[in-house]
């Protein structure tokens, strides 16, 4: 059995999967010290100064992507998130799986746990759970004693480049990310989707009929909206149209005013009295449309800053600019809503596309688009 000397390197602590992986856990100070901020590979002047670096940015272009678009873009709220689990927050991070092609010691114990050791000068490359990583040395900068954190790690080592490039591509391509729909429904942290579950259970219309398995409806389902779609359009009420430029991401706590869930009800359920058939008949109409949806909760932005007591007023006045709208598909809508495709048929726009013509034409008088989607002689041709 092999021994280890805790002089000749980092002894980390955990359980032997086989001979070449090793569960454990490290302190995140630690986890610094075995595995650099990988996004300083990526720094022309750091590499060309640091020898330890240039190994590894070596071994990086072999087995990780670049921090570009969406994976540099998540590391802050990644960062944010990991900080938030130090003040009772809850939730938790996946182990991150560190990289050695060199062969480590490891000592078995006869309980069935093991002792790894990293020698002094070794340096690990993550194959998966980069971006965590690269959020862990931003997350002590918001808050220090995530320096104390332990993290989950396994260690693959004594193996090829080959091997490694290989495993990066099984993780990232045989994993099956949640839709859009799943994700807001299981997340019980997000304050607008909190919000939004709220209002399924207290406005009837919702209730029972919100589907939070699709990321869109198909003809045959008999649930009237998606929780992506009424979230978005709680999102339109309690930050104004802008909001859409969110998705499906979380809203800051500071731009969600306090009463945004008492005023998404009276509101929800004053349109669903309203114009709840129109939103039942997905196939003929654009009502229930995520992008009109959201600019319907835009409608309502404006109750959010007047007070309970003389918000009826103000309410009504919204309500009736929706009184007279014509929600058939159709070439009213066109340019607005959607588009025709070449075989005829209506095609709705992203909200992001087309919510804030939406919104022109539901809530803006002086627009073009106001009168022509309400009914009139002569007006749209249904599809």
């Amino acid at each position: 059995m092999e021994k280890i000397n805790p002089t000749d390197g980092h002894v980390i602590a955990g359980v032997k999967i086989d001979e070449t992986r090793f569960l454990g856990r490290v302190r995140a100070a630690q986890l610094f010290q075995l595995a650099p901020d990988p996004r300083q590979t990526e720094n022309r002047s750091l590499v060309e100064a640091n020898r330890e670096l240039r190994e590894i940015q070596e071994i990086r272009q072999e087995v990780q992507r670049l921090f570009e678009g969406a994976k540099r873009r998540n590391v802050p709220s990644y960062a944010e998130y990991i900080a938030g689990l130090k003040s009772s927050q809850n939730g938790l991070t996946p182990p991150i799986i560190l990289f050695s092609q060199q062969k480590l010691t490891v000592e078995d114990k006869e309980d069935g746990t093991a002792l790894i050791q990293v020698p002094w000068g070794i340096k690990l490359v993550a194959i998966d759970g980069e971006t965590q990583l690269a959020a862990r040395f931003e997350a002590r900068n918001i808050e220090p004693s995530t320096e104390d954190d332990f993290v989950a790690i396994m260690l693959c080592h004594g193996l090829s480049l080959e091997w490694a490039r290989q495993a990066f591509h099984d993780l990232n391509m045989y994993g099956v990310k949640p839709n859009a729909a799943i994700a807001i429904g299981m997340d019980l942290r997000d304050p607008m989707t909190r919000i939004a579950r709220y209002v399924e259970r207290s406005v009837p219309f919702f209730k029972g009929r919100v589907n939070e398995v699709r990321r869109q409806l198909r003809r045959s389902d008999t649930d009237v909206v998606t929780i992506a779609a009424l979230r978005g359009s709680c999102v339109t009420l309690a930050t104004g149209i802008g909001g859409v430029k969110y998705g499906a991401k979380s809203v800051p706590s500071r731009a969600i005013p306090e009463n945004t869930q008492d005023v998404a009800v009276e509101w929800f359920i004053a349109v669903t009295e309203m114009i709840g058939p129109a939103i039942e008949d997905r196939s003929r109409t654009v009502a229930a449309a995520p992008s009109v949806l959201a600019a319907i909760g835009a409608m309502g932005h404006d109750l959010v800053n007047i007070d309970p007591a003389t918000r009826s007023e103000s309410l009504r006045g919204q309500l009736n600019k929706l009184r007279s709208v014509d929600w058939s598909r159709g070439k009213h809508w066109e340019g607005i809503a959607g588009k025709f495709t070449p075989k005829g048929t209506f095609s709705i726009g992203g909200s992001k596309e087309t919510s804030y013509a939406v919104y022109a034409a539901l809530n803006d008088t002086t627009s073009k688009g106001y009168r022509r989607v309400r009914k009139q002689s002569g007006s749209a041709e249904a599809v």
